[in-house]
């Protein structure tokens, strides 16, 4: 305090603002100059103290300058602290990286190959189906020819969910088209019109002369099944959200049910990942894997992605058709690492990276994919940002990104404490190519699985004008 106390009488004598106004230097300025000085004082002397201090707590040597809160040890006082003569060496302190009960970066203590090794036991901890209820499910036929009690339309029920593409042969057709690529079938009467229409008149002597130009082939148009890969976050910290899963299971087997749409099964808890039911359009097998799954352990989020990927990958190596919806379902409290990161010779590992590497062969492969986040208290992003979910999180991402000068999303998240805590479902959707959501969003859906697809195809992306109105109601609330 004495040294801006007397710093601050020597610039009111000798500050350049006194010649300015015409008052001889050394003197007392007066009442305006007086004040001129110590507006312009104040902001001088508060960025250099900042500096300093900024300054003396990067260093790794030298005079301490009476800053020992870094050094190790009690911190007890020693000789020359006050004039910032002492020379005890010392070294930053390292900020504590782990976050809240479940730590995103930690040192791998108690995880080693043999961690790994082990395959989640799904026989251990509370159930989370009632297994007589799934039973008397189980028993229920589902009535394809009339649509039944599922909500679906009637012509989609011996079909699938997703629309084929024109060069499908699947449903009935439509209309024709010049081949494209080679020819399977051919549009025999949009043929016979094209010739007409190109030589212009029939002559019974002559015949019609069709040219390979004129022959056209069929565009169907139907709906072909879906594979849907459930994948269920098992792991401790999901017990206050079992009736959110519950209520999420039972729209996607609303609109599937009865169809050709096939559903898998993967829960992941502990080491790894298990595939409870491999992708079948029998519910009654569905419903015996999920009377299997039982809550435990911790969270390996990303090596359940690596197990989806697998089971995607060995179903396309079957047929080439399959055409894959990915849909995970947790908290994305993510805790334990893919193996390889922490293996020999690693200090640190780090969970939501590998979900970066997951997430970026899920887009690779070319698998769609939807996170499903039932953490309940994700929804104050979209009570203050008053957007959905996803757009909520990705506004909050960029807004951040601008403010810290960051050039790239999944950096900011990454650099971010608590962004990196709770923003793993729109880093896995963002980076596969898909969307988030939340379980509020999912009941409120009349389609979820159309919604879904749809979101596939369609990128949301944030207006200037958005960003600008954004930013104007963040400053005033």
């Amino acid at each position: 305090m004495m040294i801006i106390l007397f710093s601050y009488l020597a610039w009111i004598y000798w500050s350049p603002i006194n010649t300015l106004l015409g008052q001889p230097v050394p003197s007392f300025p007066s009442l305006v100059a007086l004040l001129l000085n110590t507006l312009v004082y104040i902001p001088i002397m508060y960025f250099t103290i900042r500096r300093w201090l900024r300054t003396m707590t990067r260093r790794t040597g030298g005079p301490a300058a009476g800053i020992d809160v870094v050094e190790r040890g009690r911190a007890l006082p020693e000789a020359g602290d006050q004039w910032g003569t002492a020379s005890r060496h010392y070294e930053t302190e390292e900020p504590s990286k782990i976050i809240g009960s479940k730590s995103d970066i930690r040192e791998p203590r108690g995880i080693d190959a043999a961690f790994f090794v082990r395959l989640p036991d799904l026989d251990e901890g509370e159930e989370i189906f009632d297994r007589d209820e799934l039973l008397k499910r189980a028993m229920i036929r589902s009535t394809v020819s009339s649509g039944g009690w599922i909500n679906k339309r009637v012509s989609s029920r011996s079909m699938g969910t997703l629309k084929t593409s024109d060069s499908s042969k699947q449903g009935r057709p439509v209309r024709s088209r010049a081949p494209i690529g080679e020819i399977s079938s051919i549009d025999l009467p949009a043929t016979i019109r094209a010739a007409l229409g190109r030589q212009g008149y029939y002559n019974p002597t002559e015949g019609l002369r069709i040219q390979t130009r004129d022959i056209q082939e069929p565009v169907y148009s139907g709906r072909s099944p879906l594979t849907v890969i459930l994948v269920i976050d098992v792991s401790m910290s999901m017990k206050g959200a079992i009736k959110s899963v519950k209520e999420v299971l039972r729209r996607i087997e609303s609109e599937t049910r009865g169809s050709r749409d096939r559903i898998g099964i993967i829960a992941f808890k502990d080491s790894g990942a298990i595939e409870v039911q491999a992708p079948t359009s029998n519910w009654n097998k569905v419903y015996r894997a999920l009377a299997r799954l039982k809550i435990s352990g911790l969270s390996p989020l990303a090596e359940s992605l690596m197990k989806a990927i697998e089971t995607i990958q060995r179903e396309r190596m079957r047929s080439n058709e399959v055409e894959p919806l990915v849909i995970l379902i947790s908290d994305f409290a993510a805790n334990i690492p893919l193996a390889q990161s922490a293996g020999p010779g690693q200090a640190q590992y780090t969970p939501i990276r590998d979900l970066v590497k997951a997430a970026r062969l899920i887009r690779k492969f070319k698998m769609r994919i939807a996170t499903v986040n039932v953490n309940k208290e994700q929804v104050r992003w979209v009570k203050f940002l008053k957007r959905p979910y996803h757009e909520a999180l990705e506004l909050a991402v960029t807004l951040r990104m601008r403010k810290e000068g960051f050039h790239d999303v999944t950096e900011t998240i990454l650099a971010i404490p608590e962004f990196r805590k709770s923003f793993g479902a729109f880093l896995i959707s963002r980076i596969g190519g898909g969307r988030c959501y939340l379980h509020k969003e999912i009941m409120d859906m009349q389609s979820v699985l159309g919604t879904l697809l749809a979101a596939n195809v369609t990128r949301s992306k944030l207006k200037a004008e958005e960003m600008k109105r954004a930013e104007e109601y963040i400053a005033i609330s």
